[in-house]
């Protein structure tokens, strides 16, 4: 009952650091990747580095635009109507939440070595797929927010980030029951 209730705690704690993250103007990747990371200390807080680029569907362009401000404009609710109109050009592909949990898969449970077995960090990353298609109905990042950013609270992706993270979380909490190839997850104290 002890180990559930400590989940449960888990759980709700991601998705509240996803949100924080993108209240300080991260973006899903970002904020994916650091609420995860801040809650099981997976590896240094920095490597937020590496899931940077898949924001947006992997990347965006300028036109005659800052892209900083653009997407920080966006990201916060801030600049609303449909994507076309935003005055950069986004990838608009896999939504960044989606390689910020399999980034998080492969610190904890990657190859170091081309012999080493990848049967746990394939296994849930496929999982992952499977459980973000059916929360959110789709993948791509411009057919995420078209369907949710109009009816979010505030006008933005943070219900799918703190989703995103909390799937994430009860992944690893489930891994070691889920595929027989993976260690069981123990959480930090």
């Amino acid at each position: 009952m002890e180990t559930l209730k400590k989940h449960s705690e888990l759980i709700e704690q991601v998705g509240k650091l996803a949100v924080a993250n993108r209240r300080k103007g991260f973006h899903c990747s970002e904020c994916v990747f650091l609420a995860v990371n801040e809650t099981l200390k997976i590896t240094d807080p920095s490597m937020v580095r590496v899931i940077t680029g898949f924001h947006g569907g992997g990347g965006s362009r300028r036109k005659n635009a800052d892209v900083t401000k653009v997407l920080n404009e966006a990201a916060s609710g801030r600049l609303t109507g449909p994507i076309e109109e935003i005055p950069i050009e986004i990838t608009g592909h896999l939504c960044g939440a989606l390689p910020a949990g399999i980034i998080c898969f492969g610190f904890l449970y990657g190859r170091q070595q081309p012999e080493d077995d990848l049967t746990c960090v394939d296994e849930l990353s496929f999982e992952y797929h499977q459980r973000f298609q059916k929360e959110f109905g789709f993948k791509l990042c411009t057919e995420i927010r078209e369907k949710w950013v109009p009816v979010s609270e505030n006008g933005t992706c943070e219900w799918i980030y703190a989703r995103a993270s909390s799937l994430i979380v009860e992944l690893l909490l489930e891994s070691g029951d889920l595929i027989d190839r993976c260690p069981e997850f123990v959480p930090p104290a």
